[in-house]
This record gives structure tokens, sequence and C-alpha cells, in this order.
């Protein structure tokens, strides 16, 4: 796989660490033997070096050092195992890569954002009623009265687009969406699109919507200095519609007017140590245009 990826060199380098590490954690876990040892007989002496101590290991190392080696020619380069994208070069020539996703003609619509839960084998008739009943709560749409608390807890006017949206379900799980990177019309894997709404691929609920600032409260104390740096600028008027992990989805009141969407990962840093970009959409009707339906290849 190293060999593979380009970064044979960065392996080799890295034994030296790795070898190190196991010599360290192999001398532990001896002498916890052999103060377990010394316990339980009560004899504290070693027996010295045999020749056997010696010829197995080495005898043991040559047979997988063999393996290894005839892994590697029955892998052969480029290995079919190991996708492109993981290695992060383009596929060579006469080589088509594997798909993982394939892009749906069919726009996304009010109608079609949302997906329902999908079917329980397992479940009992009782078990799949009583969780039916819950999802229709959960999902049950929004009133008028309902939006306007949210909007006056946040102290922001959401999006007409987004209130449709929660008018029509109160936020959860939505369909397999995705947003195709710049020139990428017809994207086949999952390293050429953005999943804005993360791996757990649904929607805040209304009366969970929270600023990024406060998320970020949950691990980190703002009046801290060690951990000032986790707040992003901004991040105060910004509210995150979908959260996995750190990859975030949210609205950007910074700017006067409508608030445009962004999407981040705000733990992900480039190599000069700058966090990453943020892909920004004018607004949501900007943003909800862009989305794309998608399905396992």
């Amino acid at each position: 796989m190293a060999r593979n990826s380009g970064k044979l060199k960065r392996y080799w380098l890295q034994l030296p660490a790795d070898f190190a590490v196991q010599l360290v954690l192999v001398s532990v876990l001896y002498l916890v033997g052999f103060g377990l040892h010394a316990l339980v007989s009560g004899q504290a002496g070693a027996a010295p070096f045999a020749a056997g101590d010696a010829i197995w290991p080495l005898a043991i190392g040559a047979v997988t050092s063999m393996l290894g080696v005839y892994v590697d020619r029955i892998e052969g380069r480029p290995s079919t195992y190991f996708p492109a994208w993981i290695s992060g070069r383009d596929v060579p020539a006469g080589q088509s890569a594997r798909d993982d996703i394939r892009l749906l003609p069919e726009p996304v619509t009010l109608q079609s954002f949302f997906t329902a839960p999908a079917d329980t084998v397992s479940a009992t008739e009782h078990e799949a009623a009583a969780w039916a009943d819950a999802y229709s709560a959960l999902t049950e749409g929004l009133s008028e009265d309902d939006i306007t608390r949210a909007e006056a807890r946040l102290g922001r006017a959401l999006p007409d687009l987004l209130i449709a949206l929660y008018r029509q379900q109160n936020g959860g799980s939505v369909a397999g969406l995705c947003i195709p990177l710049p020139d990428r019309t017809a994207p086949t894997r999952y390293d050429l699109v953005i999943l804005p709404f993360g791996g757990h691929n649904d929607l805040v609920p209304a009366e969970s919507l929270r600023r990024v600032w406060d998320t970020v409260t949950d691990y980190a104390d703002p009046a801290t200095p060690e951990d000032a740096a986790q707040f992003p600028d901004g991040a105060k008027a910004m509210i995150v519609l979908a959260q996995w992990y750190r990859e975030t989805l949210f609205l950007d009141y910074n700017q006067p007017g409508a608030p445009r969407v962004g999407y981040t990962d705000f733990d992900r840093y480039d190599v000069n140590g700058n966090r990453d970009a943020i892909t920004w959409w004018k607004n949501f009707e900007t943003f909800f245009a862009a989305l794309r339906h998608y399905e396992l290849a």
C-alpha cells in the first residue's frame, strides 16, 4: 500500500519509530510477566538464552518475509484493491476507477429532500408499528408558531426555503444528497463530491439549532488561552444545520442580507497550520439548487 500510494520513503522513515515503540511495549510486557512469575513461583531468577530463543524468531521472520514478497508480487503495481482516490493519484491509462456512487438525474425538490426510515426485517409487527408512530411524531412538520419560537431563540430569521423544509418535516434523516466538486459534472467517487449533511446524513431539528460557538463550548473554554483558537472567527453568527464530528454545514450571518451557506471541517488545517478553507454558497437557495441525489454504484 505504501508503494502504490507513492509514500514508500515515508514508510521506511516510519519504521525505526515503529520498532522503537514495539521494543518498549515488548519490554514492558516481558517485565510484567517476569514479575508475575516471581510472585507465583517465588523464584526471581532468569534462565540464560538458548539457541532456540534466536532460531525460532529468525525462522518465523524469514517465512513471513517471503510471504510478504509473494503477496506484493501478486498485488502488482498499481494494486487493483487499492482505490486511486485513497492514494490521491489519477488512475493510470488503460485502467478504470471503481465507481462508488452514481448521481441520479432527478432534481432535488422539497418533496424528495427527506427520506423515510428503512424497513427492519428483524422487527416484529408490534415493534415496527411502535417505530412508525415514533418516527411520525419526530418528523411532523413545524407550525408557524414553532418557526417563530425557533427564530426568536436564535435571534435570526431563517431562509424561506429552509422554513419550507421544516414545515414539511422537523429535521431528521435526509435522502442521499451530495454536491459535485467544481468541474465535476458526473462524479463517480466520494472524493469528487461534498456530502454536506455528514455521516449522520440528517438536518438538525429546529429546536436543536445552535451557533457554531455553542458547539465548540461543548469541549473548549473560550476563556482559556489554549482553547481560544478552537473558536472560528464569527462563530457567534453561524447557525449549524448539520454536523458530523467537526464537519459542519452552517448558515453565516456575518454579512448584511440573506445568510450564506458554508461547509468545512473546523478540525482540519493545511500544511501551513491555517484552518481549512470554507466552501461557500451565496444563499440557501443556491446551496439547495446545487444538491444532487446519489445512490451506491
